[in-house]
């Protein structure tokens, strides 16, 4: 009977250690998700504000949503979003873009933002919306608004 019990005993410890180094890994791996999110997100803080964005288009979807201050909004590739998003910036020209709220720990995670621009001389600001895919074990982006 006592052999019973401590064998009883020893597979309980052992499955309760299992457990705690299955979470442990789960975290790990959801913290690396999160650290590479907010990557992408920096790398399109940097381009935004300066206009480059070839700074942040190799994180596009295949096809990516949008929604422009200027009247454009839908679905585009990724190298039409590219172009699409040079366009408008060469009209508004950035003089300085903040992310001011950044959500990672999401199954979609999402940033927002002000854009300070300049337009034919005129200054403005815009709301920025930005959302991740997670595809092929990599964040990318599938959204942007500017409004």
């Amino acid at each position: 009977m006592n052999w019973l019990r401590n064998n009883s005993l020893i597979l309980a410890a052992v499955s309760f250690v299992a457990l705690i180094l299955i979470n442990a890994a789960q975290l790990n791996a959801q913290e690396f998700k999160s650290k590479e999110a907010q990557k992408v997100f920096l790398n399109f803080e940097d381009g935004l504000s300066s206009g480059a964005v070839d700074k942040f288009s190799n994180f596009f979807c295949e096809k990516n949503y949008l929604s422009l201050s200027n009247g454009v909004t839908g679905y585009y590739s990724s190298n039409q979003s590219y172009y699409v998003l040079k366009d408008f910036l060469s009209v508004y020209r950035p003089l300085s873009f903040k992310l001011v709220n950044i959500v990672t720990d999401t199954s979609t995670p999402f940033a927002s933002g002000v854009l300070k621009y300049s337009s034919r001389g005129v200054r403005g600001t815009a709301n920025v919306f930005i959302s991740l895919q997670h595809v092929d074990n990599k964040w990318h982006i599938s959204q942007i608004t500017i409004n």
